[in-house]
């Protein structure tokens, strides 16, 4: 289906959520999109939510040429990527063994609580990015 952008401005919180099938176009359109936002708006700390991934086709070469580019967001500010499902689980964690030297800040979770937790965010108020 897609993905969709929202930002909690008190906590200063950029989520995007990713439904349905994700192959690489997809998430060539997540990175330009959160690249986009952060240059209109500044760096702000993330979320990226696969829970509601039905199906993913996301090809290594992928994977390698995103951990390559620079990132959206920029270093000192923390990024949690929420991957329930084992496959994704270890998609998500090649992209950050890839980019550790860029990306510091990532952190992969198995919910949006703990997501939440790391975050040191109690009860977020996510609206429709502009």
């Amino acid at each position: 289906m897609g993905y969709i952008l929202e930002f909690d401005a008190t906590n200063k919180i950029l989520c995007v959520r990713v439904t349905g099938y994700v192959g690489n176009e997809i998430m060539r359109d997540i990175y330009a999109a959160v690249a986009g936002y952060v240059a209109d708006h500044g760096p702000c700390r993330a979320i990226t939510d696969l829970s509601g991934v039905t199906k993913g086709d996301v090809s290594p070469s992928a994977i390698w040429s995103l951990a390559r580019q620079t990132p959206a967001i920029p270093k000192g500010y923390m990024r949690v990527i929420v991957a329930p499902e084992d496959s994704r689980y270890g998609m998500v964690r090649i992209f950050q063994i890839l980019s550790e030297l860029t990306r510091p800040d990532i952190q992969i979770v198995r919910t949006l609580d703990e997501a939440y937790r790391l975050l040191q965010v109690e009860t977020p108020e996510f609206r429709p990015a502009a």
